[in-house]
């Protein structure tokens, strides 16, 4: 498993801590993308994160295990995508939840 781009800073703003990473593993003739958060910071699970590909194609990241609350991901939320990871490009769209509660929106090219 790689764990390979720093996708956002931390809530608290220190720049060294990324709070968002992507990690992906060939699965099959694709690769598995899985969204990790840094600790204290939780993915909102109202707001699926999704990622949409350079052709248009939409890809939703998901995972079966929610909080009793049914607002986060209780485990990194994963898509698959059918090519090699060095060819995956496109715009990744994400709610991030720091300690306060609040959640912000996370929008990011790849």
């Amino acid at each position: 498993m790689g764990l390979a781009l720093v996708l956002a800073c931390s809530a608290a703003g220190d720049r060294t801590v990324p709070a968002l990473q992507i990690s992906h593993t060939a699965d099959g003739d694709g690769t598995r993308l899985a969204l990790v958060a840094s600790h204290g910071i939780r993915i909102n699970a109202r707001l699926k994160p999704a990622l949409e590909l350079a052709d248009g194609t939409v890809l939703r990241f998901d995972s079966p295990r929610l909080t009793a609350d049914s607002a986060y991901f209780a485990e990194p939320p994963s898509t698959i995508v059918r090519m090699p990871w060095k060819d995956v490009h496109g715009t990744l769209r994400a709610s991030i939840c720091g300690g306060d509660a609040a959640c912000r929106p996370l929008v990011l090219e790849l």
